[in-house]
């Protein structure tokens, strides 16, 4: 088993985020709307918007599926701001087979947003379905599988300071003792 371990450190995160926001900051402006996907977008998202030297609006999507690995979504939450004209920076944990991330942003095309750009935390390429390419990437991934610092599984382990590489099959028919392991796992590599 080489799981769990460390895939992110809580100081590797940071690091990225800042030199994000540096990538971002010629494009973001006062008129730019930040738009989150529900839930794993939260930490980052939070962390990304900090750095901003610009007062930007942020609002949030939620999906959810409506069959597993059929491709198919349903939005669950949508936009409260009128973004018709602007620019939107979506902002995603994870990126993998481009379902969701093609149905984004075709829903963003149809609020007439000006602009659209997509800034992931993870982007997992290799399980790409949908051809697509992401404009700011945290992290380039062939993980099989992440939790912490917003991504979960079933519900736990976003509140994890770091991101740690799990086994799915294993994580899966998990008892207590292994969930344990996974949070000590996650909050080892924190910021000192």
């Amino acid at each position: 088993m080489n799981s769990p371990r460390i895939h992110r450190t809580a100081g590797e995160i940071s690091q990225r985020i800042e030199e994000l926001a540096d990538d971002l900051s010629g494009w973001v402006n006062a008129d730019t709307v930040v738009v989150g996907v529900l839930k794993g977008c939260l930490p980052f998202m939070a962390d990304l918007v900090r750095q901003f030297q610009v007062p930007v609006e942020i609002d949030f999507l939620a999906l959810s599926s409506f069959a597993p690995d059929s491709g198919r979504v349903r939005l669950t939450r949508d936009l409260s701001i009128d973004i018709a004209g602007r620019s939107v920076l979506l902002v995603e944990g994870v990126v993998d087979t481009g379902f969701r991330l093609d149905y984004l942003r075709r829903h963003l095309d149809s609020h007439q947003a000006a602009e659209v750009r997509v800034c992931a935390l993870f982007d997992r390429a290799d399980r790409r379905v949908l051809p697509m390419t992401l404009d700011h990437v945290g992290f380039d991934t062939g993980a099989t599988f992440l939790v912490g610092f917003g991504l979960d599984h079933r519900g736990e382990f976003r509140n994890l300071p770091t991101v740690v590489e799990v086994d799915l099959a294993e994580l899966d028919g998990a008892g207590p003792e292994l969930l344990e392991v996974v949070r000590n796992t996650g909050w080892m590599g924190t910021r000192q």
